[in-house]
């Protein structure tokens, strides 16, 4: 009978101390079974007798960057679909479109910018370009950039893939999958009408992006990773990001809603479940000051 390697408290520790210092990501005791559980099939397939080995092939820096997605993969939960939330897609396609084109249709240049934060293999920041393309009127007049960021290498090469199972497409409107997709045997592959609106890059959310560069950012199911501190930080580095008049969508466990502190540090007005707009600049009408 093989013998079952066990995750010591002290192994725990550690592991959860040195993905918290890279990522951010926070590790409470109660799931140190669980990445136990998780963690076992990658020592079998390194052939290490122990998680205490783990930890330091894990210190090696050239190691951690070839570990770091199936590290990742062990610690979080990448289930992600096209359309994921329905009520949400639904504002996007009716109310937030339809602004955009009212206060910029008209313009020379006219451009809108999304930011997908933690955007994992690549079904939210595609799916915002399917609802762009079908709802922009005129859609060959504008210039539409969608960023999908994240931290592990693995999902950014299979968000630019732009390959998807059927689980990924399954709640997608049929029309909508026969038009902007590309049935093979046993996979669907996006069209290049879609796919080319999107860059995926690598991004840490501990680190800041483009001050108000951004008309939508999206940073859905990530903050249920971090402490208090962490949620502070990326907070303030994804807030920040977005435009005045930007919306920011947080995911369907929202810290913010309730804490004060939280919600000053977002800064912006709530709009409805999971759901938050920066104001406008306050403009000094004639005849008001100097």
């Amino acid at each position: 009978m093989v013998k079952l390697i066990e995750l010591t408290p002290d192994e725990f520790k550690k592991l959860a101390k040195l993905i918290y210092e890279k990522t951010g990501i926070h590790l409470p005791d109660s799931k140190a079974t669980l990445l136990g559980n998780r963690l076992r099939r990658r020592l079998r397939e390194l052939k290490l007798d122990s998680f205490g080995a783990y930890y330091d092939l894990l210190r090696v820096e050239a190691k951690y960057e070839e570990e770091l997605p199936h590290f990742l993969s062990a610690v979080t939960t990448n289930e992600t679909y096209f359309f994921r939330n329905t009520n949400l897609w639904n504002f996007i396609q009716e109310k937030w479109i339809p602004e955009i084109v009212e206060t910029r249709g008209k313009k020379p240049k006219r451009s809108v910018r999304i930011w997908s934060a933690a955007s994992s293999s690549g079904e939210e920041a595609y799916t915002s370009g399917i609802c762009l393309r079908e709802k922009l009127p005129n859609f060959a007049k504008w210039n539409v950039s969608i960023v999908g960021s994240d931290i592990s290498d693995r999902v950014l090469e299979r968000a630019r893939g732009g390959v998807y199972g059927e689980y990924a497409v399954a709640r997608m409107p049929k029309p909508l999958l026969s038009k902007w997709f590309t049935k093979n045997e046993d996979s669907y592959t996006l069209k290049q009408d879609v796919q080319k609106l999107v860059s995926f890059q690598f991004h840490n959310l501990r680190d800041a992006m483009k001050p108000g560069d951004f008309d939508l950012v999206f940073l859905r199911n990530v903050l249920m990773y971090f402490d208090t501190e962490m949620k502070r930080q990326v907070l303030k580095n994804v807030s920040d990001a977005v435009a005045p008049g930007g919306y920011l969508v947080i995911g369907d466990v929202d810290p913010v809603r309730n804490d004060k502190e939280l919600r000053a540090i977002v800064a912006m007005d709530y709009q409805g479940p999971n759901l938050y707009r920066k104001p406008l600049p306050v403009t000094v009408g004639a005849g008001e000051g100097k």
